[in-house]
């Protein structure tokens, strides 16, 4: 006799829904930017905006840059719209960490701190 049962559904802990990602987050990129601190405005929609000042004398360093994100379960992909860098890693809570690349290439390693408070180091969040 063949029993048939429905498909697990995913829980709350492996699946991250867009209003739990939607908000300010803080960002390091430690090897392609040091000293450098990044944020980013998420939408529900899809869309981020991301900012970025230096760590010592809080001067902005780039106009405000926009892009896109998508999430599978955990796994969650940010494309920038103008300059190709791609941010794509793993969101725990509100952790988020990975790999930086440009046009295809990896770059940098990274973490992000949902809210305003920086990461302070990505040693912490890498798991």
């Amino acid at each position: 006799m063949l029993l048939l049962l429905p498909p697990l559904a995913a829980g709350p802990a492996l699946a991250t829904p867009a209003d739990d990602l939607a908000g300010e987050w803080t960002i390091l990129i430690p090897d392609a930017f040091p000293g450098m601190v990044f944020s980013w405005k998420v939408s529900q929609d899809g869309t981020y905006q991301e900012d970025a000042r230096r760590v010592v004398s809080g001067r902005r360093t780039q106009p405000t840059m926009t892009g896109r994100w998508s999430i599978e379960d955990r796994h969650l992909v940010m494309t920038q719209d103008s300059q190709g860098f791609v941010f794509e890693g793993d969101v725990a809570g509100k952790y988020f960490s990975g790999s930086l690349f440009l046009k295809g290439v990896p770059v940098s390693h990274f973490c992000a701190l949902k809210g305003s408070e920086s990461p302070g180091t990505c040693d912490r969040l890498s798991a």
